[in-house]
């Protein structure tokens, strides 16, 4: 019996997740040229698998996003097209979860430290420390 995989690939972007939202199944998605899985011989494209829906969290967005799939009939993967702004099993976006790091660690800010300048940072997204969660 074969496996079943699945692969996530992060194709770059320049438009921010609302714009990519927007656009949906028109975003011009990337067509690959051949199956990403290292253990796939057969150097064929792809086909179109279809979407799936993915909740994001961004400074001035927070919704659904589609994440086009691909399917590769030789070694039957599954590969996934995640936008640059999209971390694998993370909502929360890039550019947050970076500026969060950055401040944590970089700049030796305590927890609430860096609580008070994400506030100022993310005005729309709501940090709840006693939880250690983030709201929109």
């Amino acid at each position: 019996m074969l496996e079943v995989t699945a692969m996530q690939q992060i194709f770059y972007t320049p438009v921010p997740p609302e714009e990519y939202a927007r656009l949906g199944k028109d975003f011009p998605f990337p067509q690959p040229l051949s199956c990403p899985n290292p253990g796939c011989l057969v150097k064929a494209p792809p086909q179109k698998h279809g979407f799936y829906q993915r909740n994001v969290i961004a400074a001035n967005f927070c919704g659904r996003i589609l994440i086009r799939r691909y399917y590769c009939k030789y070694c039957r993967t599954t590969i996934s097209y995640l936008p640059s702004f999209c971390l694998p099993y993370f909502q929360y976006t890039v550019e947050i979860i970076f500026t969060t790091l950055w401040h944590a660690l970089v700049s030796h800010h305590s927890f609430s430290e860096c609580l008070n300048l994400l506030k100022k940072l993310f005005e729309n997204l709501y940090w709840e420390a006693s939880h250690l969660q983030f709201y929109v």
